[in-house]
């Protein structure tokens, strides 16, 4: 039966209640069936903004995503919780920002990794940071279960854990867990995904019910499939964290060969990234077309976006042009990413948006739809119900804040908070004691630094930056006791670098 979502006045607010209300129905009658909507939650891993062509790319195919954007609404100032992958999912999933949560590197960060500064060369160490989500945390799976949904998260996890230590998904509020625990990226996206002993082979995925040759966007878009298919009576949530476009990059060769003889659109020139693209435009249509063929197209809300920005200093990714930089930077190359949003009887079709909205704006918006109202405003709540600018409006909201107390890339990302407020933005550099300041509307490039044109503009905006944070409880980069007195000058140029620009 193909029905419209349909929520009850005894449980939803009225604004909210008379947009899922079916025809014929008032806003003020409760229906006789009550069904909340299901939610399908698609996150991409280290897809840049400009990689589907709804968003201007002229190389990538994404003609299911362009369609899933036709069907829905398009955020040109969609934003991720964090610019690494661990802080994004935690904030997702809490509505929590990550420097309230403490989760504010990916896990386990890069201090103690090959691409880490070295102790002469910083003038703090990390703080003392917490490398899973805690249990106390409630996400939206908990509060979605509470409220009679199947749950389900299929794919990357990278919070800390597994199911077996008790950091896992089904730790966390879900039913299932197919594919999710330590692992941040995949040994191989080919069945069985990694050689016995690697440490990143796919959980649960690597050892049994596959075949040579499966690939495993398709086998975790598969398995979404048949979650819906034998949760299709009741509402669900599925969170369909896909490991793609994530390092090492591999794809099916007939895709790689589609693309060969593409015209390059600008650094937007590999036909292997290409054809990861592809794969997760196909398994955006699979799903989207399922909902369709069970008649659930009406009762779903459908989310399509990306943890972080593009990675494009290795060789053969991407490209975030005209944003700057990407993946673990303070600038819109890294934190700016696509968002799609369809949810039918709310959102008018073919909408673009130019309204900001983050990805902790999830946990409020679809906790309050369900009919979880005090969880939705429950303390420490940093994203904000976005209703309204679904239906096109606008947001009463107007400033967005990000911290990275950390290092990372070799020391090329210093420890760095970020703060905008409307078309401001100013990204503080704590390596440097310096700050930049930038104009959205007149250069969403950032190209032209005003800091020295507006030192009253900045100290406004580093007080409004410093008062946030200390409200969140953030962590500040951790001093160094004894800093090394022959460090490493060059580190004072290091935001200079090309990739930053």
């Amino acid at each position: 039966m193909n029905r419209s979502l349909r929520l009850s006045a005894a449980t939803i607010a009225a604004s909210a209640l008379a947009a899922f209300a079916p025809s014929g129905l008032s806003a003020a009658e409760p229906a006789a069936e009550t069904r909340r909507p299901n939610v399908v939650l698609i996150l991409i891993d280290d897809m840049g903004w400009r990689d589907v062509a709804a968003n201007g790319s002229r190389y990538y195919r994404t003609p299911n995503i362009d369609k899933l954007a036709a069907e829905g609404i398009r955020f040109t100032q969609g934003y991720a919780p964090a610019a690494v992958c661990s802080p994004s999912r935690a904030a997702i999933l809490t509505g929590k920002a990550p420097q309230r949560l403490h989760i504010t590197d990916w896990i386990p960060g890069d201090m103690n990794s090959s691409y880490a500064p070295k102790a002469k060369d910083r003038r703090f160490d990390n703080p003392d940071w917490t490398m899973k989500l805690p249990a106390g945390e409630t996400t939206l799976a908990e509060v979605l279960k509470s409220r009679g949904y199947a749950t389900a998260s299929i794919g990357k996890w990278h919070l800390g854990g597994d199911d077996g230590d008790g950091d896992g998904p089904k730790n966390h509020g879900f039913d299932v867990n197919i594919g999710g625990g330590h692992p941040g990226q995949p040994a191989s996206y080919f069945w069985p995904y990694g050689k016995p002993k690697d440490k990143h082979r796919v959980p649960g995925l690597s050892d049994a019910g596959g075949k040579a040759g499966e690939y495993l966007t398709d086998r975790l878009t598969d398995e979404a499939i048949r979650f819906i298919d034998a949760n299709k009576a009741k509402p669900f949530f599925v969170y369909l964290p896909h490991y793609a476009v994530h390092g090492p990059l591999g794809a099916k060769q007939v895709d790689i060969e589609s693309f060969k003889g593409s015209p390059a659109d600008g650094k937007q020139n590999s036909p292997l990234y290409a054809a990861m693209v592809k794969s997760v435009d196909e398994s955006v249509g699979r799903i989207n077309e399922h909902l369709k063929k069970l008649g659930l197209e009406k009762d779903t809300i459908v989310v399509f976006t990306s943890d972080n920005g593009g990675v494009t200093n290795y060789p053969g990714h991407t490209s975030n042009a005209p944003l700057r930089a990407q993946k673990g930077f303070p600038y819109e190359g890294g934190l700016r990413v696509p968002l799609i949003v369809k949810m039918p009887g709310v959102v008018t079709p073919g909408s673009v948006s130019d309204t900001p909205v983050v990805g902790t704006d999830f946990f409020p918006t679809f906790a309050k739809l369900a009919g979880a109202t005090e969880a939705a405003s429950a303390p420490g709540i940093d994203g904000v119900d976005i209703l309204s600018a679904l239906r096109g409006g606008k947001l009463s909201r107007d400033t967005f804040v990000w911290h990275f107390p950390h290092y990372w890339g070799g020391g090329l990302i210093t420890p760095y908070s970020v703060i905008r407020e409307g078309d401001w933005k100013l990204v503080r550099w704590y390596e440097f004691d310096s700050a930049e300041l930038y104009n959205l509307a007149d250069d969403p490039g950032e190209k032209a630094d005003l800091a020295a044109k507006e030192p009253a503009k900045v100290k406004d905006l580093v007080a409004k930056l410093e008062a946030r944070l200390r409200g969140q409880g953030a962590q500040p980069p951790k001093p160094k006791k004894n800093p090394d007195p022959a460090r490493d000058p060059s580190m004072n140029k290091a935001h200079k670098n090309p990739l930053f620009l």
